[in-house]
């Protein structure tokens, strides 16, 4: 099963991560061959790290846990909370193969589906697909958010691109966002991590 993990950080803790650092890019490297993508997410500016994000592989959610449990930024104090969903790619991409352009940069968007919305209206799935293709160049990866029912419960893409303007851009003309589908839209800045950076 796949899974999208989004760990928060500590508010201050830079003096821990210092610390911490080399054990947690250790710790990365023992998930290398069951991971799609991980890095931290950021401010909109790029400038300030809010926490990191992965999609990786577990057999189930109870194992995807306890790696949470076990990262070594959670058990140093560096972050603390978290949240888990299923994760559903529509792109087949990972950080070894994935669209990207050298001197460009990443920004990530979550976003969650209105409470109302019990499925993708008729459709607006293959306007998602039209989308999807339209934009392959700069899209790292994209897919859904899933409940532990496996129901659809938000969306999570990562755009390379040249600035903020471009992803805004592309995520104002993604069709469930112009439909006004999404009741709660979170846009970060977002950066490979050094164990998956292949440009490093």
């Amino acid at each position: 099963m796949l899974f999208a993990i989004k760990i928060f950080d500590v508010p201050d803790s830079g003096p821990l991560r210092d610390i911490h650092r080399e054990a947690h890019l250790d710790y990365l490297k023992g998930f290398d061959a069951q991971t799609l993508f991980a890095g931290p997410f950021l401010t909109q500016d790029l400038k300030t790290e809010l926490g990191s994000h992965r999609m990786i592989e577990f057999d189930n959610l109870a194992a995807a846990e306890q790696h949470v449990a076990d990262e070594p930024y959670i058990t140093g104090g560096v972050q603390n909370g978290y949240t888990i969903h299923e994760w559903l790619p529509d792109t087949a991409n990972s950080w070894r193969d994935c669209p990207r352009a050298e001197g460009n940069v990443q920004f990530m968007i979550e976003a969650m589906l209105a409470p109302d919305v019990t499925a993708v209206p008729e459709g607006m799935g293959l306007g998602r697909e039209a989308f999807l293709r339209n934009c392959a160049a700069n899209i790292i990866t994209s897919g859904w958010l899933l409940d532990q029912g496996e129901a659809a419960v938000g969306t999570l893409m990562i755009l390379d691109v040249p600035d903020l303007a471009a992803a805004e851009a592309i995520w104002n003309a993604e069709p469930l966002r112009a439909a006004g589908l999404y009741s709660e839209i979170n846009f970060y800045g977002w950066r490979f991590g050094r164990v998956l950076d292949r440009f490093k």
